[in-house]
C-alpha cells in the first residue's frame, strides 16, 4: 500500500542520535523521553519511560533483553513493514538508544515471516556502531504471533501462546530475565527525541476500506477520523461505519467522523488504538454480518490457551451467525453482553480482553440491524444469506 510523505517517522533520518545518546547520562536520557510524552505505539499507549524504569528497577547484574516488536499482527495495518522499508535506520538507532537506557547488550528485531522487504532493509541498516548485538527473529505467522507474551514463547522455541501476567516482562521476560518489549514505531521516535527534543506527536495509521487511496499515513495524534479519511482521498461513497483498531476494534457509526484519533478519546468511544487501522465500511453493509465475520476470524486466530477467549469467540460467532440466519432470539443481546463481560474480565491477554468492543459498539451504534434481524427475521440491508439451519444450545442462557 502507498505511504504518505509526512516528515517525522517516515522521512526524517536522525543521524548521530546513537552517539549523542551515549554522551548523555542515563537519567538525562530518561528525562528527555519523559518530556516527549512518548506513549507505546503498540496500541495500549502506556508511557514509554515508565516501561524503561520498570526494567531498570529489576536489574541485578544479569542479562537484560530488548525486543523490538515489528510483527504487524493485523494484515491490514502494515505499519512496521512500512516504517522499516522507508526508514530502517531510525528503528535500529531507536533499538540502540533503548538498549543504552536499560543496559541491554542484546536485542531482537521481531518480524512477520512474510515481511521480506522490511527484513532486507533492517539487515542493511544494522551496523557495528550501534553498540548492541541485534538479531532478526521471525515469528510463526498468524495474529497471535505478535502478542507480547506469545512472542516471548516463540523466542524460547515454544508455541505462540499468551501467558498469565503478572509477572510482566519488565520483571520476568525472555528467559525469565528483565525484558523491554516495544513496537518498532515507538523505538523509531527515540532518535528524534534525542537529537531534536521532539514531542511524540504523530502516529502511523493504516486507512483501508471504502476510501480513494488506501495506505499507511503519518497523522497528528488527535486528528478527527473524518480528517484521516480525507488524508486518504476521502470516502468513495456514503459510509455505514468506521472500524477503528483492527480486528478487535469497535465499529462506530459512519457519522462519528468527529471522533478524535487518540488513545484516550478512542477508549471513551468504546474502541481502542489497537493496530491503528481505520477501515471505512460502505453503506449497504449489514453490521451483524460484519461482527460475525470478525469473530469468525478471531476464533480462528485465538491461541486457545484460555477458555474465556477460546470458547467465547466461537460462542459469539455462533450466536451472531444464528442471528443473521433467521434464528435470533430476544435473549441473544443479553447473552452476548454477558459473554463479552466474561471475556473482558478473564481472558489472559489483550486479544480476548478487547474483542468485546466489537459487540459493545455495534449493539450501541447499530441497534436496528440487530432488532430487524431478531424480531423481523430479515436482513436490514437485504444481503445476508443463512449459514446455519439450527442453533447450538448450552445448558444455561439468559
Amino acid at each position: 500500500m502507498p505511504a504518505s510523505t509526512a516528515p517525522r517517522l517516515l522521512e526524517t533520518e536522525a543521524g548521530g542520535a546513537v552517539a549523542r545518546a551515549r554522551d548523555l547520562p542515563v537519567d538525562d536520557l530518561l528525562e528527555l523521553i519523559e518530556k516527549s510524552g512518548l506513549r507505546g505505539r503498540g496500541g495500549a499507549g502506556y508511557p514509554f519511560v515508565d516501561k524503561i524504569r520498570a526494567v531498570r528497577r529489576n536489574t541485578d547484574g544479569g542479562p537484560i533483553y530488548l525486543i523490538a516488536n515489528a510483527y504487524d499482527s493485523d494484515p491490514g495495518s502494515p505499519l512496521s513493514r512500512t516504517l522499516l522499508t522507508r526508514n530502517a535506520g531510525n528503528v535500529l538507532a531507536g533499538i540502540a538508544i533503548a538498549a543504552r537506557a536499560i543496559g541491554a547488550t542484546r536485542a531482537y528485531l521481531y518480524l512477520h515471516p512474510q515481511a521480506v522487504d522490511a527484513r532486507a532493509a533492517a539487515q542493511d541498516a544494522i551496523g557495528e556502531d550501534l553498540g548492541v548485538e541485534i538479531e532478526i527473529a521471525l515469528g510463526p505467522g498468524g495474529f497471535m504471533g505478535g502478542e507480547e507474551s506469545a512472542l516471548l514463547a516463540v523466542l524460547e522455541s515454544r508455541r505462540a501462546m499468551a501467558r498469565q501476567r503478572p509477572p510482566y516482562p519488565a520483571e520476568q521476560g525472555l528467559r525469565m530475565r528483565p525484558t523491554l518489549i516495544a513496537s518498532a514505531e515507538t523505538l523509531a521516535w527515540l532518535p528524534l527525541i534525542v537529537l531534536e527534543q521532539s514531542r511524540a506527536s504523530t502516529k502511523l495509521v493504516s486507512v483501508t476500506g471504502a476510501v480513494v487511496r488506501p495506505g499507511v499515513y503519518e497523522i497528528s495524534l488527535g486528528l478527527q477520523l473524518g480528517e484521516i479519511l480525507a488524508e486518504a482521498g476521502g470516502a468513495t461513497g456514503k459510509l455505514k461505519g468506521l472500524h477503528v483498531g483492527g480486528p478487535t476494534g469497535g465499529i462506530l457509526a459512519g457519522s462519528r467522523t468527529d471522533t478524535r484519533f487518540d488513545f484516550d478519546d478512542l477508549r471513551v468511544a468504546g474502541t481502542h488504538m489497537g493496530s491503528a487501522q481505520v477501515r471505512a465500511i460502505p453503506a449497504g453493509t449489514c453490521i451483524v454480518n460484519e461482527a460475525a465475520a470478525l469473530f469468525a476470524y478471531l476464533a480462528k486466530e485465538s491461541c486457545a490457551i484460555c477458555i474465556p477467549c477460546r470458547v467465547g469467540t466461537k460462542r459469539v460467532q455462533a450466536i451472531l451467525e444464528s442471528t443473521y440466519s433467521g434464528l435470533g432470539r430476544d435473549t441473544d443481546l443479553a447473552w452476548l453482553d454477558e459473554l463479552g463481560t466474561h471475556m473482558e474480565r478473564f481472558s489472559l491477554c489483550g486479544f480476548g480482553i478487547t474483542a468485546p468492543s466489537i459487540l459493545r459498539t455495534t449493539m450501541r451504534e447499530f441497534p436496528d440491524d440487530y432488532r430487524i434481524h431478531i424480531q423481523e427475521k430479515r436482513c436490514p440491508e437485504g444481503i445476508c444469506k443463512p449459514v446455519r439451519s439450527r442453533r447450538y444450545e448450552t445448558m444455561v442462557q439468559p
